[in-house]
């Protein structure tokens, strides 16, 4: 059972639970739906950063969980692998996509791929995705890279992208990429973004927002991979978050019944 950290909830509009709260995995480092689900059914797994992992949010109302159930109800049984891990960055996803879930799930595996807002920060610095930081490095222990032209922004992003899509092609697993969404407002009809942002601040991450987003469209018109765009559906939803990045108990109830449905579109075509 995990406690709420202190200050933890200063940090959120009040809308978070009370907890503690349980977070298991398996055998694999998978976070536990707590379901009960068929032996045997085929593994769905979910990647990404803090927003699919959920730690503080009770094992039952995580969405991954809740979209186990959903789609179990419908007759789509699958052991759904809650992979969401806080802070991962696209590069890390990548190599834990390549190196840790291909060999778990082979040929005609399934994988929702969650975009990270934990890009953010690193998106436009000088080494980007290869920040040489404990917590944004691809590799422990973390190199200074030497490269004068390492790609950062959109052409980074787009390039990891890309070797996903290849990558799952070629191992012949079933890649779904989902934009992740998040609290969006204005500051000043926002209290919890004016109380925890400053105007400087904001205007940049919309910067960085709207500069991903237009990579993000633009990559899935061209490389013909399957896209589920959460971030445009929630964009005004922003009582769904209990901060910044990371939905309420509540936000889990209406995304996980709107992920689901598109799931269940995506994986029965």
């Amino acid at each position: 059972m995990r406690p709420r950290p202190e200050g933890y909830l200063e940090a959120t509009d009040g809308t978070v639970g009370e907890g503690p709260w349980r977070v298991r995995t398996d055998e694999h480092g998978f976070i536990i739906t707590g379901n009960e689900v068929t032996e045997g059914a085929p593994p769905l797994v979910f990647l990404g950063d803090s927003f699919v992992e959920a730690t503080f949010t009770p094992e039952n109302v995580r969405f991954v969980s809740q979209v186990e159930r959903h789609l179990q109800s419908d007759g789509l049984t699958f052991r759904c692998l809650n992979g969401g891990y806080s802070g991962a960055t696209t590069l890390q996803l990548f190599n834990v996509f390549l190196n840790k879930v291909v060999p778990l799930v082979g040929r005609g595996g399934k994988v929702v791929f969650f975009l990270p807002q934990s890009d953010l920060p690193i998106y436009f610095r000088p080494h980007s995705y290869w920040y040489p930081t404990d917590r944004y490095a691809p590799l422990l222990p973390p190199v200074e890279p030497t490269a004068g032209d390492l790609p950062r922004g959109s052409s980074a992003l787009t390039a990891i992208l890309g070797l996903a899509v290849w990558a799952a092609q070629e191992f012949g697993i079933d890649l779904i990429l989902v934009s992740s969404p998040h609290r969006n407002a204005t500051r000043e009809d926002d209290a919890y973004l004016s109380r925890r942002i400053s105007a400087d601040q904001h205007l940049s991450l919309l910067q960085r927002r709207e500069d991903i987003r237009t990579a993000v469209q633009k990559f899935v018109a061209t490389s013909g991979v399957t896209f589920i765009d959460a971030d445009t559906e929630f964009l005004d939803k922003p009582s769904a978050f209990y901060d910044e990045l990371h939905l309420n108990d509540s936000g889990h109830d209406i995304f996980a019944a709107w992920l689901a449905d598109q799931l269940r579109i995506k994986l029965t075509t």
